[in-house]
């Protein structure tokens, strides 16, 4: 897409007319590998789910462990599909101007991040079962990795492929030029945040039981019930926001502003940051809660504005999650 005016607090309007699209390496790494390692690490890794799954459930004679090992290949596989179409994407875009955003397609990034979580918490399969379905005992080691894994698949890939070739030149310095003012800010939208994202969940489910539905909670609210509360503060709090905002708002967000303009900036940030959730039922109210970091940061232009504001959402939450896990006090059925 043509570059439009982002103009906003602290913006420059970016260049229009022609700009080129394609580098050298074009022809010298051609697509269609990337594209066939995706698409076959995909079928593989589908496949070694949906055969492990029917041997645990005994419908076929194979030994779950085994499928697994093939699912976890295919994802290996098309891990590096998607690694080869990003390096492919970062040598063609690297003869944009600097204004431009110079990285990989932003689907490619949030794929990579997935993968990343998957191969971690793939070795905790007890764990995540324990967490999830409350059969097992949950290990310190396995919280700790199914609570991070994700995180740490942003930052990692933020900085592959973003920040260490420089994909995105001349964004303002993290503290900016004010960060008492951005923090204060960022906590003051905070509040309201809250208890807008507290009102659209609580709609939700009601809606989710009208219909017959079961509201699943999502699995760090399943973590909250059982895991140690500082290991809840350093990974729900402190660790999650400032992946989440250097990822979503920092690359994805400023990735679309340049390639696309404000709207697809704002609404193409949320959507992805409710995507990578994986949760239906939070799906909407993360949605929201990501248009309004998103326009906290457009506001402030200042990173750490959205990432306080985060951190005090996530931070209000779990309070309440604790005060009631330890009969503080009790939620009305």
């Amino acid at each position: 897409m043509d570059p439009v005016d982002p103009s906003g607090p602290g913006r420059s309007t970016l260049p229009t007319g022609p700009h080129p699209t394609l580098g050298p390496d074009t022809v010298t790494m051609p697509r269609w590998p990337g594209q066939l390692l995706t698409i076959g690490g995909a079928l593989l890794a589908i496949g070694g789910l949906v055969a492990g799954t029917m041997a645990v459930s005994g419908s076929i004679d194979a030994e779950p462990a085994s499928m697994g090992w093939i699912a976890l290949a295919g994802a290996l596989i098309f891990s590096a599909g998607l690694v080869y179409l990003g390096v492919r994407q970062l040598r063609i875009r690297r003869v944009l101007p600097p204004e431009r955003y110079r990285g990989p397609s932003v689907l490619v990034l949030v794929g990579l991040v997935l993968v990343v979580a998957a191969v971690l918490t793939a070795p905790f399969a007890e764990d995540a079962a324990a967490l999830v379905l409350g059969q097992g005992q949950l290990t310190v080691l396995g919280a700790i990795v199914l609570l991070t894994a994700t995180q740490a698949g942003l930052l990692l890939v933020s900085w592959l492929f973003v920040f260490r070739p420089n994909a995105l030149a001349g964004l303002p310095s993290l503290p900016g030029s004010n960060a008492a003012d951005a923090v204060r800010s960022g906590i003051g939208w905070g509040v309201v945040a809250w208890i807008g994202a507290s009102v659209a969940s609580y709609l939700v489910v009601v809606v989710f039981e009208a219909l017959g539905l079961d509201p699943e909670p999502q699995a760090a609210e399943q973590a909250l019930s059982v895991i140690d509360p500082v290991l809840a503060v350093l990974a729900i709090v402190i660790l999650a926001p400032i992946a989440e905002e250097i990822f979503f708002r920092g690359v994805i967000f400023n990735a679309f502003l340049r390639e696309g303009g404000r709207r697809w900036a704002f609404l193409g940030s949320s959507a992805l940051f409710a995507v990578i959730h994986l949760s239906l039922v939070a799906a909407i109210p993360i949605f929201l809660l990501g248009l309004a970091l998103a326009w906290v940061y457009d506001r402030t232009n200042n990173l750490l504005a959205p990432i306080a504001m985060h951190m005090f959402v996530n931070g209000a939450s779990v309070i309440l999650a604790l005060l009631v896990r330890y009969e503080v006090i009790a939620v009305p059925v």
